[in-house]
């Protein structure tokens, strides 16, 4: 009698102890926000998924990629993209818009008042006004209460910038509670410069950095860095490529700053983690 009770002791043990990690595993999912900075190769594609379901998708890589994102999009449960975001007019940052476009519903598409003469982007244009979709100018006054605590500012582009798409790229700052998050696409030396005369230097501080332009040295420039001081950086660029990204000087530039880095093209795909109060992954960062 006393060893069947000592059984049905341990086995409510047991399933106390599933419960109690299955709550842990639905509060973690549920109320964390998460940003997946999916691997595109030598490109950029950005999911971000809010606590209460919000979803963000900013550039989509070239389009070769468009149906792996999709794929990674509907394997995430993503049904419809609330605010969706081509940075620039470079192929390798909208040319998988085309298969997003195709297969979402998507609420409000934000793309710089730049064109372009490339096919990628006739392509986009048409496969938006085929679905009835609104192209919106973004520019730096957009301020969007994207979900419970959770605020978009559109910093820019600030300017005409002439032909140097790079320049143009739409700069946004995600604030949750006491953390930022800055996502910058391609923006050069010169667009940081303007982020800094225009912008109070506390209120761009980031804890969370999408390195520019695929680790470039044309940008992640020292002085931007020191104002930025981000905790926490990815990098997404293709493994081998031609340009040899990340360029060494911005990877010595955030190691100054005990920055932990995380890169697409060693790493694959990164999944970064918040609750407002904290920042963190369950990968390790580049170099660990």
């Amino acid at each position: 009698m006393l060893f069947v009770k000592r059984k049905l002791q341990i086995l409510l043990l047991f399933v106390f102890l599933i419960c109690l990690l299955t709550a842990c595993t639905v509060t973690d999912q549920d109320n964390a926000l998460s940003i997946h900075i999916i691997d595109v190769g030598q490109g950029d594609s950005i999911l971000v998924k809010t606590p209460h379901g919000k979803i963000m998708l900013i550039d989509g890589g070239e389009a070769s990629f468009g149906r792996s994102v999709a794929s990674y999009l509907k394997k995430n449960k993503v049904k419809k993209i609330d605010v969706l975001v081509g940075t620039h007019p470079h192929a390798d940052h909208i040319g998988g818009l085309i298969d997003v476009v195709q297969n979402f519903e998507i609420g409000q598409f934000y793309m710089p008042k730049k064109e372009h003469t490339s096919k990628t982007f006739e392509d986009l244009l048409e496969k938006a006004q085929s679905k009835g979709l609104k192209i919106t100018a973004a520019t730096n006054d957009i301020a969007i209460a994207f979900d419970e605590d959770i605020t978009l500012h559109f910093l820019g582009p600030l300017k005409d910038y002439g032909d140097n798409l790079n320049l143009w790229s739409v700069v946004i700052k995600m604030d949750y509670k006491e953390k930022s998050f800055l996502f910058t696409g391609d923006l050069e030396e010169l667009g940081e410069d303007d982020l800094l005369a225009t912008y109070d230097k506390n209120f761009l501080k980031s804890q969370f950095l999408k390195v520019s332009h695929h680790g470039s040295s044309t940008s992640s420039s020292e002085g931007f860095l020191q104002v930025i001081q981000p905790k926490v950086a990815v990098i997404s660029c293709g493994k081998g490529n031609s340009y040899d990204h990340p360029h060494k000087e911005v990877i010595e530039r955030l190691r100054s700053l005990n920055t932990s880095i995380y890169r697409t093209d060693l790493q694959g795909t990164v999944v970064i983690k918040s609750d407002g109060l904290k920042i963190w992954s369950y990968q390790k960062p580049y170099g660990y």
